[in-house]
């Protein structure tokens, strides 16, 4: 039996598929896996980090208006399709799991015209504009936010959450995961995330905000691998980091006290996994404002603060965290109800799902 993944672009749509391949490969007799993704994307070197097969495709993102750029960008994805076409034909996979991206309509359009099962997932609170398009070709939509089932053909999704692979929560203790980055064991730790691209917008502010900090404040900031993750200043509490690596952003995870992020719906899965209290600064082009909706989920249950875009600002900021830190019993309260949001099973559904629509 063999399985195909498909999904690429953020990392949003390549580490839920990567975290369900944890649970193929754990049952009995797993299947072959491969992996379907953008050439010279981030899901190409990821997937060979886990072993896997990779196919690589022509993708392109569309622009929202068009362009002279727009055939050009349609050509190069029908490119891709032609390219997923004559793969699946020669390897001829029971099933392929969708994940979101552009890449992902191109190996998933192949396989529904080659009859081959294909599951999809969406992440968002607000559906995709690839899953919404592939929705009638899918056997099964699993979806990450309860409501999310309504926007999609009648019986065709269940929610199931968001899979997030199982080591993301570590089992180290905060102390040790702490001395791991340099950092006091009583301090107070802000975790900084943008997403894995980074925020400019984040990481400007925060940079603005870090002479301000009290001064038992670490800050710990994913900048992304763009940005230039130098410090601002000679602050020995501003620990900046292009990119968390598998083995370090479990660690982060563990050593924060209070994580200021965008609101991806991975990132946010990985936040309630680790029952961290959160500040969240939703990406305002988004398509559909997803980011905003995603949020509201998790500000809605109590889990959460909401800062737009438009009123970030370092004093914002440093308020936002001088009240944190000044109301330890509101921050318990908010981790709780993260954990409340956490989909602990998301992963091995999703695989059940999978495993299912190849006939097993």
């Amino acid at each position: 039996m063999t399985i195909g993944l498909t999904g690429g672009g953020t990392g949003g749509h390549i580490y839920p598929a990567l975290a369900v391949l944890e649970h193929l490969r754990a049952i009995a007799a797993p299947p072959r896996t491969i992996y379907l993704g953008a050439r010279g994307g981030r899901e190409e070197s990821l997937a060979q980090a886990y072993g896997l097969t990779f196919i690589g495709l022509s993708a392109r993102k569309i622009q929202r208006l068009m362009s002279p750029d727009t055939l050009w960008t349609l050509a190069v994805l029908f490119r891709g399709y032609l390219q997923a076409r004559r793969a699946l034909q020669r390897i001829q996979p029971d099933a392929i799991l969708g994940t979101g991206g552009y890449v992902a309509a191109a190996a998933c359009l192949a396989a529904a015209h080659l009859q081959i099962p294909v599951i999809l997932h969406e992440q968002n609170a607000v559906p995709g504009r690839t899953n919404l398009w592939l929705a009638r070709k899918a056997r099964r939509i699993c979806v990450s936010f309860r409501g999310t089932e309504a926007a999609f053909p009648a019986g065709m999704a269940i929610w199931t959450g968001v899979p997030i692979r199982s080591d993301i929560v570590s089992t180290s203790a905060k102390a040790e995961a702490r001395t791991h980055f340099g950092i006091p064991c009583g301090a107070f730790v802000i975790l900084v995330l943008g997403g894995s691209q980074g925020s400019a917008a984040i990481n400007a502010t925060v940079r603005k905000a870090v002479s301000q900090l009290p001064e038992d404040a670490y800050v710990l900031h994913q900048t992304g691998d763009g940005d230039n993750p130098e410090s601002p200043s000679a602050d020995s509490r501003y620990l900046p980091r292009g990119y968390f690596d598998r083995t370090d952003l479990p660690l982060a995870y563990r050593s924060a006290d209070l994580v200021l992020s965008r609101a991806g719906a991975s990132s946010l899965a990985e936040i309630a996994a680790n029952e961290l209290p959160s500040i969240l600064v939703p990406y305002p082009y988004a398509y559909a404002d997803h980011q905003t909706v995603n949020a509201g989920a998790f500000v809605e249950a109590g889990a959460a603060a909401l800062i737009p875009q438009s009123d970030l600002s370092a004093d914002r900021l440093i308020s936002e965290f001088h009240r944190s830190m000044s109301d330890r019993s509101g921050l318990v309260a908010m981790a709780r109800a993260a954990a409340g949001l956490a989909a602990r099973g998301a992963a091995e559904a999703v695989a059940d799902e999978v495993m299912k629509a190849a006939g097993r």
